[in-house]
């Protein structure tokens, strides 16, 4: 059942309470796929995130490798992504992908990839002003706009558009699959999902809203500075968050940003099912658009 509500029925900002656990290394990691621990200044935290280096990263010293960030989603964890790691090793190994580094880190469990000051919760920042600069210092990343590419489910979707309109100048492409884009915008109305506990973070959730972590309102802003990013949405018809790719495909097409779109019939909300039907193909619009100079 989906369920739209009047914001009026909404209590007026209610705080909002985090549990997250920053530091969960994956049980079995897949080949290639190690956990790291760094530390964030901004939130005084050690986080930890998974990195997949490709074979051919250790047999070529002095090379450099485009980079793809992948963020989880609401109620996940750096170690969620591991099984689209293990994707991306067999579409190398097979041919369909060139060598290329995936980095998954931990955005922080219903962060909605937002900086929460009060909450001590730095989301954004961490991943924008820490992790990216700390990745690129560390490994043989290439640390340019067209050798970085940003893509995620779900809270992880929503999370990685909203990144590459906020900060274009850093990402060349974006997969954003099953984002939930619409559920904190304060439009009339807004989507809640099918669980009472969803129901009550996402009530909050759009107390709290900002332009500068609204999809809509960044794509309208920043126009002018999309025109080399790739941007490439995917939904299922089953999915929830349907109405929501629907509406932003239409603003976006409206605008004239250009963007791929792609309906997955019967597909509902879950990672594994887009993966295991458009995931390579996610990874190759990736890899085109790498391959693109500015």
């Amino acid at each position: 059942m989906m369920l739209f509500l009047p914001l009026a029925a909404v209590a007026q900002r209610e705080p909002l309470v985090f549990d997250i656990t920053w530091v969960n290394p994956p049980k079995d990691p897949p080949r290639g796929v190690t956990h790291h621990i760094f530390t964030s200044k901004a939130m005084k935290k050690d986080v930890g995130f998974n990195i997949y280096l490709p074979p051919d990263y250790a047999n070529s010293p002095t090379r450099r490798f485009p980079v793809i960030f992948w963020l989880h989603g609401a109620g996940g964890n750096e170690s969620q992504g591991v099984a689209q790691a293990a994707l991306l090793d067999k579409a190398i190994a097979a041919g369909l992908m060139p060598a290329t580094i995936l980095v998954i880190p931990n955005g922080g469990k219903r962060s909605e990839y937002r900086d929460w000051a009060e909450q001590g919760i730095m989301a954004e920042t961490m991943l924008i002003q820490e992790l990216i600069p700390y990745v690129d210092a560390n490994y043989r990343t290439q640390p340019a706009p067209m050798g970085r590419a940003i893509e995620g489910m779900s809270m992880g979707g929503n999370g990685s558009l909203k990144l590459a309109l906020k900060y274009p100048e850093m990402f060349g492409s974006v997969v954003a699959i099953a984002g939930t884009y619409g559920r904190i915008r304060l439009d009339g109305y807004f989507f809640l999902g099918v669980t009472s506990d969803q129901q009550k973070w996402v009530s909050k959730l759009a107390q709290w809203y900002s332009e500068d972590d609204d999809v809509f309102a960044l794509a309208k802003k920043n126009y002018n500075r999309l025109g080399h990013l790739a941007i490439r949405l995917v939904i299922g018809t089953q999915d929830v968050s349907f109405p929501d790719s629907e509406k932003l495909h239409v603003h976006l097409r409206d605008l004239g940003v250009a963007h791929e779109y792609e309906i997955l019939l019967g597909v509902s909300h879950n990672t594994q099912q887009y993966y295991d039907r458009a995931g390579i193909h996610g990874f190759q619009f990736q890899a085109a658009a790498q391959g693109r100079t500015k």
